[in-house]
């Protein structure tokens, strides 16, 4: 009997969570692991490029969460996350497009980059959710959690600009989510789709809905809340606690 699916994670990302959510909605029995400070290393080695998911599946390691998504459709077809029609099939991989470029990057400059500046140690815990090393980030040294935020601004371009510029694009996001709704409460025809999927789990991180996996502790982060307050009260935010709510499921991973 061949080793289950192995999925290399950082618990909360957003990007992570879209992968999660594909491999549980297919019922796909697979083994997480959460990776460390070493992570870039071990992701170049394996892949070539230095972030992560990374999902090792019948041999190979594959990378970038719609990269993992084709190749879970064509692993496990049932139940499907692409539109069986062409056309549905274009439009939902142009939405699932949309969201990772426009809204991916835009939610993390626009949260992270403010609580950096605030409180860097609550954000590197929130960061750290889920793994073992969280428990030792309240007792790092300064010059360690510094160090960290220089990296981590540096590596996601996150700086004043783009963080003025996250805001505008997580609304503009939502006006799009909001925009594309059908009639049936899906994005792409009447049934949910990697569309919704990419949707709801780029959104997560401003409502970190009841059924996400990670939840992080502690109190949420002003920069959060502060970003929910600029968006107001939206049905699209509605909306991903509802898609969260009726297709999230139950977790398939098993263990090692």
């Amino acid at each position: 009997m061949s080793a289950p699916p192995l999925l290399w994670h950082l618990p909360i990302s957003h990007f992570n969570e879209k992968v999660r959510w594909a491999l549980d909605w297919k019922r796909i029995p697979h083994v997480r692991r959460a990776l460390g400070a070493s992570y870039i290393a071990r992701a170049l080695w394996a892949t070539g490029q230095p972030r992560l998911p990374v999902l090792f599946l019948e041999g190979r390691a594959i990378a970038d969460s719609t990269r993992i998504i084709e190749a879970l459709e064509r692993h496990r077809p049932e139940p499907p996350l692409y539109p069986r029609d062409e056309p549905g099939r274009r439009r939902a991989l142009a939405l699932e497009d949309f969201f990772d470029e426009g809204l991916g990057p835009a939610v993390r400059a626009a949260t992270l980059g403010p609580s950096f500046v605030n409180d860097p140690a609550a954000t590197i815990r929130l960061l750290t959710t889920g793994m073992a090393v969280g428990r030792v980030v309240p007792y790092a040294p300064r010059a360690a959690v510094v160090a960290f935020r220089a990296f981590y601004r540096a590596r996601h371009d996150i700086n004043a600009a783009t963080v003025a510029e996250g805001r505008a694009k997580v609304r503009a996001a939502l006006d799009r989510l909001e925009a594309e709704l059908g009639p049936s409460g899906y994005l792409v025809g009447d049934a949910f789709t990697v569309a919704d999927l990419t949707a709801a789990a780029l959104f997560a991180p401003l409502l970190f809905p009841p059924e996400f996996p990670y939840p992080p502790a502690g109190p949420v982060l002003p920069a959060i809340g502060e970003l929910r307050a600029f968006l107001g009260d939206r049905p699209g935010l509605a909306w991903v606690l509802d898609t969260y709510r009726r297709h999230r499921g139950t977790s398939a991973e098993v263990a090692a």
